[in-house]
């Protein structure tokens, strides 16, 4: 076994990778990914981003964000509309479909969240979260609380 140090790194690593696939497998129903969700709650709650704002506030690429929206969109979740002040950048919003698969994957993804964090006690919950936003903050500064804010 190797030191310490990279065990937390390989035990943080699964975990995410283990919470990750629990929530894809929950909104597989849906047709969508957590991440096309994660565009799709943004676009929810603040309707008319380009891109490259959900890029930005979900922490993945301009071209990430829009190869998801192509996909929303060719599926019938998003719209997109040229800006009226600047021709080149798309704002995108929910479509009435995209409404209501935004609510029901989020729903299941919360079910899912919920079983996988069962294991642990609220208390030991809070700890978690706690210290994963120390980590977070030293590295970027601040906790995003647009990614998925947590209730607990």
């Amino acid at each position: 076994m190797k030191n310490g140090h990279e065990n937390l790194l390989w035990l943080l690593k699964q975990a995410f990778h283990y919470s990750g696939h629990t929530v894809n497998e929950a909104m597989k129903k849906h047709g969508v990914t957590s991440a096309q969700t994660g565009l799709l709650r943004q676009l929810a709650d603040e309707p008319g981003l380009s891109g490259a704002e959900l890029g930005r506030r979900l922490l993945i690429s301009p071209q990430g964000a829009q190869l998801a929206l192509a996909t929303l969109e060719k599926n019938g979740l998003i719209e997109r509309k040229p800006d009226p002040e600047h021709g080149r950048i798309q704002r995108a919003y929910l479509t009435e479909k995209g409404r209501r698969t935004v609510v029901a994957a989020n729903d299941d993804a919360v079910v899912a969240h919920d079983e996988l964090f069962a294991v642990l006690t609220s208390d030991e919950r809070k700890t978690l979260a706690e210290l994963l936003s120390r980590i977070v903050v030293q590295g970027h500064g601040e906790v995003s609380v647009t990614l998925h804010p947590d209730t607990d």
